[in-house]
């Protein structure tokens, strides 16, 4: 190798350049020393995406699960919610169980996602393994909306029984004149007769010729003299001697029919309703199961203190025993619940109608309609890249608490 020389100036000079030898060996070395680097910043970069694709997911996944928290509906229904934002479709159910799962594609700072939500809906809760706690059923309690269409009312208004009173009155008084002589007993007032009078509430039913898909239903009160058992009448008056008022008549589709609500005013111990149809069996083949609420009004228990009972309200008679009778009709199997504002010892419970009567949790009979329902809604969220490549970048678990 020729000699390397300083000049005056103090620089090198060569008289010549690297040879092939060195060459190689620096392209090695540079070679060996580079490309660890250049994989680190590969992996490196790889390693941010990942992390980039991975906090998009979780964001995504969070803002799906608040979104589905803080909805005004029930998530019970799926259709619901595909109605209300399209972007989703459901992917299964709703199972046995009311399980249903939707998907949608979301797109996210470069990323491409593929969006699961399913939705869980529970009627019961099951406490923790280490609980004691039993576990818990959810209802809501209704009052319900009376819907002409499919609900027949019946109110008795206040001149139906004041009318019977003047009906068996009169009776009595044209008694009193034609017979000769007069008879030794004097006459009984208005007010006591009325307080003489049973009262049967007849609900009946009966093909519309005009609408063979409806059914007439009716309800009338019928009054009869109650002689107590002791075979004596007022003049005038005896076992067959009747008033009867229809109260309403309405025609409805025998498959709409849900609801049987009967206001009326209790007259005596022996009040009866009783329940009949003559439509060829069309409520006992078509319609559903029927609720039949039973409103004794401005009346309270005999038992009730004079101080306790409201303005315009009275004691029921003393031993009120309420029969409801639909023996042989075809009420007698669709009537599935039945609501009275009674006390237990008001009704009779011997007839199968009676004793569908529902009762409160401390046992007492009830006006309230309890439905099962859906209170929670168990949400798991699962995000996935929409090629498949990677399933459940993140999932989240959560819960709404449902009206």
């Amino acid at each position: 190798m020729k000699e390397r020389r300083c000049n005056a100036t103090g620089y090198w000079k060569d008289q010549r350049g690297f040879t092939l030898v060195e060459l190689i060996l620096t392209i090695a070395i540079l070679a060996i020393v580079t490309i660890p680097i250049l994989n680190y910043f590969t992996d490196a970069a790889k390693h941010n995406a990942r992390s980039r694709q991975k906090q998009n997911a979780s964001v995504l996944a969070q803002d799906i699960l608040e979104e589905l928290k803080n909805t005004s509906y029930s998530l019970d229904d799926p259709d619901v919610i595909c109605s209300a934002q399209p972007e989703w479709t459901v992917a299964a159910g709703p199972d046995a169980d009311g399980v249903y799962t939707l998907t949608q594609n979301k797109d996210m700072d470069k990323n491409s996602f593929k969006v699961s939500a399913q939705i869980k809906p529970l009627k019961r809760v099951e406490p923790a393994p280490t609980s004691s706690a039993a576990p818990r059923d959810y209802e809501k309690y209704v009052i319900g909306t009376m819907d002409s269409s499919k609900d027949l009312m019946a109110s008795e208004h206040g001149q139906t029984l004041m009318a019977a009173g003047h009906a068996f009155a009169n009776k009595h008084s044209a008694a009193y004149a034609a017979a000769s002589p007069a008879p030794s007993a004097t006459q009984m007032p208005v007010d006591d007769i009325k307080k003489n009078l049973n009262c049967t509430i007849i609900v009946s039913a009966k093909q519309d010729p005009a609408k063979t898909e409806n059914d007439i239903i009716s309800v009338k009160y019928r009054y009869t003299y109650n002689d107590r058992g002791t075979g004596v009448y007022p003049a005038g008056i005896d076992a067959s001697t009747v008033y009867e008022d229809v109260v309403e008549s309405a025609s409805i589709n025998v498959r709409k029919l849900e609801n049987i609500y009967l206001f009326y005013q209790p007259v005596s111990e022996n009040d009866t309703i009783v329940m009949e149809t003559n439509d060829g069996n069309a409520i006992q083949n078509e319609a559903g199961d029927l609720n039949m609420f039973v409103i004794a009004q401005n009346s309270v228990p005999s038992s009730t203190s004079d101080i306790d009972i409201p303005a315009g309200y009275t004691k029921r008679p003393s031993g009120y025993n309420l029969t409801i009778n639909g023996s042989t009709s075809g009420f007698e199997t669709k009537i599935a619940k039945l609501y009275v504002n009674l006390t237990g010892t008001e009704l009779n419970s011997a007839g199968t109608i009676a004793g569908k009567v529902q009762k409160d949790p401390k046992g007492e009979y009830t006006l309230v309609h309890s439905e099962s329902i859906n209170r929670v809604a168990d949400i798991t969220v699962t995000i996935d890249s929409q090629d498949g490549t990677k399933t459940e970048i993140v999932k989240v678990n959560g819960s709404k608490v449902q009206n």
